[in-house]
């Protein structure tokens, strides 16, 4: 079995991002942690170094999310188990032991397990051991590392679960990795918006929001998770016009479907009366008309739908990574960028005022820094 050096790579980075918050003394949640690393390992030609940055955010709950990048890509952490710290004669100094587990290749035919066990000091160090294990779904040794598993796992004795490390002893050793970081403001407190711009999501919670079929939503790390099922949209409790709307968005598993619901008008329903700034990967910038009609439409004069492409190709980014969507909706008029390219513009919209929504429409995605700035 073949593994790139790039699929090396991705492993040691987006695992070592775990394993310091989790374990950060005096840390109370929720809180993001940020910083930067550089791992050793064995590559195709020798001993090979990378270099890496990373942020991780946790919830009251212990969800965590998360994301790591390098020259090579992004990737995401699985899962984190962690035991108590231990306490040593130096003021200040602790170790605590941890592992951390990464599925990688995650679309090939042949996807891995990256797993780092490893001591943190003082809060600002992470040294460990990556390992490599083959990955086989439902197998014993994926239930027993917790793959699919959102918590962050803090063992109260000092002892990791004995099935633990029984799946361990049958990873190979790998290579070694380190890591630099400190705590940042929760993204709801970071700063207070300037020309009047609201922050339509707080980071906390669903305040200001209604959710139909609400089974499909939660708040996790700072940012808001829908599972994609099932289907439905939420959407503010106020309605808005004449307005820039800013936010970012990712797909954390393997990308689908969703919109952004605008104008949303009449009754709730699975498919309300709106306009929808297009979510769908690779689509992201079209426009589409639910119910309601504007002048650049290519679908049918007399059908139910409004229709008009972007302007440009797909300015997306690769599915893991965090984009932009800037929406401005001024009288009749919707325009809107993706990642800061101008993708799209419907005049003689037939609706101007409404709720602003989401969609949950089959698969996982999130959102986050949902901000409205009046342009009235």
């Amino acid at each position: 079995m073949k593994i790139s050096t790039k699929a090396f790579v991705l492993a040691f980075v987006a695992a070592v991002m775990m394993g310091m918050p989790c374990m950060a003394q005096d840390a109370d949640l929720p809180f993001t942690w940020e910083g930067k690393g550089s791992a050793s390992f064995i590559g195709q030609y020798g001993t090979e170094d990378i270099n890496f940055q990373f942020e991780l955010s946790i919830d009251e709950q212990g969800m965590f999310a998360g994301q790591t990048s390098s020259e090579d890509g992004t990737s995401e952490i699985k899962h984190v188990f962690c035991t108590e710290k231990k306490q040593y004669d130096y003021p200040g100094f602790f170790s605590r032991n941890i592992v951390i587990v990464l599925m990688m290749n995650e679309y090939g035919d042949n996807p891995m397990l990256s797993i780092v066990n490893g001591r943190i000091l003082m809060d600002k160090f992470l040294y460990g051991e990556v390992m490599l294990t083959s990955f086989d779904q439902d197998s014993d040794i994926a239930k027993a590392l917790g793959v699919g598993n959102s918590y962050a796992t803090l063992m109260e004795d000092d002892e990791l679960p004995w099935n633990l490390k029984s799946a361990m002893k049958k990873c190979i050793p790998f290579g070694t990795v380190k890591i630099e970081g400190d705590y940042k403001t929760p993204a709801h407190s970071e700063s207070t918006p300037a020309n009047d711009t609201i922050n339509l999501f707080n980071g906390r919670d669903f305040e200001g929001w209604y959710m139909y079929k609400k089974d499909a939503w939660k708040v996790t790390g700072g940012v808001i998770y829908c599972s994609g099922k099932p289907t439905g949209f939420l959407r503010t409790k106020k309605e808005y016009s004449d307005y820039k709307l800013t936010f970012e968005w990712k797909w954390p598993e393997k990308p689908g479907n969703s919109g952004v619901l605008l104008h949303m008008s009449d009754q709730d329903k699975i498919w309300p009366l709106c306009v929808e700034a297009q979510l769908m990967h690779t689509k992201a910038g079209d426009l589409i008309g639910m119910g309601c009609k504007f002048n650049e439409n290519k679908a049918k004069k007399d059908g139910p739908f409004s229709y008009t492409p972007r302007m440009n190709d797909s300015n997306e980014k690769e599915p893991g990574r965090w984009n932009s969507y800037e929406i401005v909706c001024d009288d009749d008029t919707v325009e809107l960028k993706i990642n800061g390219r101008y993708q799209n513009r419907a005049t003689g919209v037939s609706i101007r005022k409404g709720y602003i929504g989401f969609q949950s429409e089959g698969v996982p995605i999130m959102f986050r820094n949902i901000k409205l700035t009046p342009l009235k």
